[in-house]
């Protein structure tokens, strides 16, 4: 099929248009990889979704492998989780009550878990890949459990926040977890999802889509998607980026407006105008992008090295942090028993408060 080339398909999920649009046919690497994108509404996707039981098979054993490189995270990847779980854990700790009950979908390797253990919360997570959620029980001492959205029996309305952070775009089926999510979650309780923002993106049309994203999501998309399954964003959030906290939608929320042929069309122009090949290498990105990564690189070998071990590295980024106003980890500052930091959710910890 041609680039441009529109075809029938099946109704889209969001919006019923069963007309797609041929995007790409090559994903990152030069592999074979058909994206399309929905006339309707701005929607892409692999033009056919995978079977669920492949899609849970790779994920369970090769993702991590053919992705990461191993069956453990190397120290700078375990670094950047945790520095992006730290920011999660100060933006979203405050909205929860005390001794919330926190789940992490896609969990990894269990730096998130990990985090919030650690701010007072009841934390665990689910992670599909054997050999990350070994390591999170062993390196960090976290409730991981294996296994997808779909493994566990969540007890109806027991959770205070979900979190699914660059997961959604990996599911065959987002809108099924996100209602199974929904049945879990507390009256009150909070659902914070975070994927790629195909909207704005900067990089070459051929460097943007590859096999593990099945679905490729714009602020509108997003939004649109998750009020099918019961949910809108809480006030406050900024609704230009795909890191979003949502809430249970009441019946006198508005739908979601957005998710429509225009932003279809705009999407199109972005992808074949800003995003060719020509357009890249004229901006400044190809020169920014290796610049930032060669000095990202300096610093993240610089502080691996400090520390004997991936949880030392942890406990000195969160005692660090212990001193920051607000912060969720401040029951931390001073307290040590036996030469050995407690949780900050530990009885002893709790006894001395």
């Amino acid at each position: 099929m041609p680039l441009g080339h529109e075809f029938p398909a099946q109704p889209c999920r969001l919006c019923g248009t069963a007309t797609r649009r041929l995007v790409a046919d090559r994903g990152r690497g030069g592999a074979p990889l058909e994206t399309a994108l929905c006339t309707g509404c701005g929607l892409v996707s692999h033009a056919e979704i995978p079977a669920e039981a492949e899609v849970s098979a790779f994920y369970a054993t090769r993702y991590r492998l053919e992705y990461k490189g191993g069956f453990a995270p190397k120290r700078k990847h375990a670094l950047r989780a945790l520095r992006g779980a730290m920011a999660r854990a100060r933006r979203l700790a405050p909205l929860l009550p005390a001794h919330a009950r926190v789940l992490d979908i896609g969990a990894s390797s269990g730096e998130f878990t990990f985090v919030m253990r650690e701010a007072g919360f009841t934390a665990s997570g689910l992670e599909p890949n054997w050999g990350y959620a070994e390591f999170a029980r062993r390196e960090y001492g976290v409730e991981i459990g294996q296994g997808g959205w779909d493994s566990a029996d969540f007890p109806r309305e027991a959770l205070h926040l979900v979190t699914m952070n660059h997961v959604m775009e990996h599911l065959t089926d987002p809108w099924a977890a996100m209602r199974r999510i929904h049945e879990a979650l507390a009256p009150e309780g909070l659902l914070f999802i975070e994927v790629p923002n195909l909207e704005g993106v900067r990089k070459q049309l051929t460097n943007t889509f590859h096999a593990a994203h099945i679905w490729n999501f714009t602020p509108a998309t997003l939004i649109a998607a998750a009020w099918q399954a019961g949910f809108t964003p809480r006030a406050g959030e900024n609704l230009s980026h795909t890191s979003i906290v949502f809430r249970k939608r009441r019946a006198e929320d508005a739908p979601p407006l957005g998710a429509d042929a225009a932003h279809a069309e705009a999407l199109w122009r972005q992808m074949t105008q800003e995003q060719s090949r020509r357009a890249y290498l004229l901006s400044a990105a190809p020169i920014t992008r290796r610049w930032q990564r060669l000095i990202r690189n300096i610093g993240e070998h610089v502080t691996t090295r400090r520390h004997a071990t991936i949880r030392a590295m942890g406990e000195a980024l969160l005692d660090a942090a212990a001193l920051e106003p607000a912060s969720p980890w401040a029951a931390r500052h001073g307290w040590r028993m036996g030469g050995r930091r407690q949780p900050a959710n530990s009885a002893a910890t709790r006894a001395k408060a």
